[in-house]
């Protein structure tokens, strides 16, 4: 199975200024790519007998998003007179008949008649690499890749309905092809990496355990986070997930809620802390500041560049802070028990703006628009979608299940007698109008949901002799969506007549930690460059300030 590793780099001066020059001289690069496929699909030749300046056509609707035929005019050299220049003459190619060896089939012969847009300016770019230092110092594959994530753009756009590509003024990340990044050797803290272009580079071995089952690495990323350098390494581990776990054989099940109080309430009573890594009164009031400080000073200037790096060193720190509280939170979880039941939440909907009311004489009514917005960063700084996607990555590596349950009166059903009330519930108490049962709101909801999944045991085990086993086990009615890959398609039993509540207590205490990681990594900020076309004669520099203070030319 293929998974994707991330380490911290550990650079010098001399890498860290071949990077930023890399990233500079990439985004103008990309930014002419695109900029010279748009001017040839606005202004393409209709002439027959005009010079041709861009090879590219100009006949698909952007608009409603439609390719006419098997080409596109952004990503394809075809011209709407159909005349072809001679200098893609070159693109025609008849391929001979030949034997994979891999598939074991025979591909017959085919004429490529024309190169693709992405083709054509790699080309060109291989031109001009020698013609620019600045693009002679990058390796041939990274500029060769910045082009095929532009031609991945537009896939985007026009078939999985993304946005259009857009020019961007800031890059942080390139990539090497697969067997160009080699791994050196590790030691207790430390590994090498050798980046071609830019040498060996050390970075933090934090997976010092797993290197020795790792068979193939395929492709590496390295992107820059706030002022570090980070290496993302996509490599091959055999036996990475186990088999799941039969239901009939499942001991333990519990349920959580999730909150903006407690972040996490489980079924056996106790709670995960909200850290409220964004939101809390020092950060909060931290990050105004230091928005209002990027506010004052005058755009270009170095104080301007000293304030955003500071605010993104912040928000940085945030991130980072919120990631591994998620992931301890996690990891406690999927310990707990077998099975991890969940509210199948539409976040998305629930941090939607709150919708203005008309009242009818040209004016507005109160509708809280202020009180949504704090509760909106409120769940947004909770990170739930993160975490239930760590709860089923961890469950479907331990062969654990993640149930997803409806959401619907979780927190207003009496689980004694059924009654639901939005009177049930008051803050943090919960009690029952109807039979007066009594229970902590967010406990009382997490054993709800445990009880939506279906999954109850026996009260008492008796064991027949029928075969050696036992002839009652625990029931497997699953009532929710199957949340995690592994669980899919499964089919569980039927429920036993003698059941207990899910959350019986048959749990896996866990030893669960809730302080926030402290991270000391930085953000970088680069403040907007104007963009300039791909003219070597005037293409002398990167970029035309220098900035001494963190040695570096672009």
């Amino acid at each position: 199975m293929q998974v994707r590793w991330n380490f911290k780099l550990k650079p010098n001066i001399g890498h860290v200024e071949t990077m930023e020059r890399w990233l500079v001289t990439l985004r103008k690069h990309r930014n002419y790519a695109l900029r010279e496929r748009e001017i040839g699909y606005s202004t393409n030749n209709q002439d027959v007998e005009a010079e041709i300046v861009y090879a590219f056509g100009s006949y698909c609707d952007i608009e409603l998003r439609i390719e006419y035929g098997a080409c596109c005019p952004l990503t394809c050299p075809v011209l709407k007179h159909g005349v072809v220049p001679e200098k893609l003459s070159v693109a025609f190619k008849k391929t001979k008949e030949k034997f994979d060896t891999k598939t074991g089939k025979l591909i017959k012969p085919s004429i490529v008649k024309w190169d693709d847009a992405s083709g054509i300016q790699k080309k060109v770019t291989t031109e001009l690499r020698g013609k620019s230092p600045y693009f002679g110092e990058i390796y041939s594959a990274v500029l060769q890749g910045n082009l095929e994530r532009l031609d991945d753009s537009y896939t985007n756009f026009f078939k999985h309905g993304r946005g259009y590509p857009s020019y961007i003024t800031r890059l942080d990340s390139f990539e090497y092809k697969p067997g160009q990044a080699k791994i050196g050797l590790t030691n207790k803290n430390y590994a090498t990496v050798y980046l071609p272009g830019i040498g060996n580079v050390k970075f933090h071995n934090s997976r010092k355990k797993e290197f020795g089952s790792v068979t193939d690495i395929r492709s590496v990323t390295v992107s820059r986070e706030a002022t570090y350098w980070f290496i993302s390494i996509i490599v091959e581990i055999p036996d990475l997930i186990h088999i799941a776990i039969p239901f009939e054989k499942v001991k333990s099940v519990v349920g959580i809620d999730v909150g903006i109080n407690k972040l996490v309430a489980f079924s056996d009573g106790s709670f995960a802390k909200n850290t409220r890594p964004a939101t809390n009164k020092k950060t909060a009031r931290r990050t105004s500041m230091r928005q209002r400080s990027i506010a004052r000073k005058v755009t270009g200037s170095k104080n301007r560049k000293k304030a955003v790096i500071k605010l993104s060193r912040t928000k940085h720190k945030i991130a980072a802070n919120r990631n591994g509280r998620n992931w301890k939170v996690a990891n406690d979880i999927v310990k707990t028990a077998d099975v991890v039941v969940r509210e199948d939440l539409k976040i998305k909907n629930m941090v939607k703006r709150a919708e203005p009311k008309y009242d009818g004489k040209g004016g507005y009514k109160k509708n809280g628009a202020s009180a949504k917005s704090g509760l909106n960063k409120s769940i947004l700084d909770c990170g739930w979608g993160d975490i239930f996607n760590k709860i089923a990555w961890l469950a479907l590596k331990a062969g654990k299940h993640v149930i997803a349950v409806n959401p619907k009166h979780t927190s207003q059903e009496c689980p004694a007698c059924g009654h639901i009330d939005k009177a049930n519930r008051e803050g943090e108490k919960f009690l029952c109008t109807n039979c007066g049962h009594t229970d902590h709101a967010d406990t009382k909801a997490s054993r709800t949901i445990a009880l939506k999944s279906g999954l109850v045991f026996p009260k008492k085990v008796k064991k027949r002799k029928l075969g050696g086993e036992s002839s009652c086990h625990v029931s497997v009615s699953v009532r929710g969506k199957l949340a995690n890959p592994q669980g899919v398609g499964l089919r569980p039993a039927k429920v036993c007549k003698k059941t207990l509540p899910a959350d019986c207590g048959k749990v896996t205490p866990v030893k669960r930690t809730t302080d926030g990681v402290v991270s000391r990594n930085h953000a970088f900020g680069v403040s907007g460059m104007q963009l300039s076309l791909f003219d070597t004669t005037v293409y002398h520099s990167p970029d035309n300030r220098i900035t001494k203070k963190y040695g570096r030319t672009s």
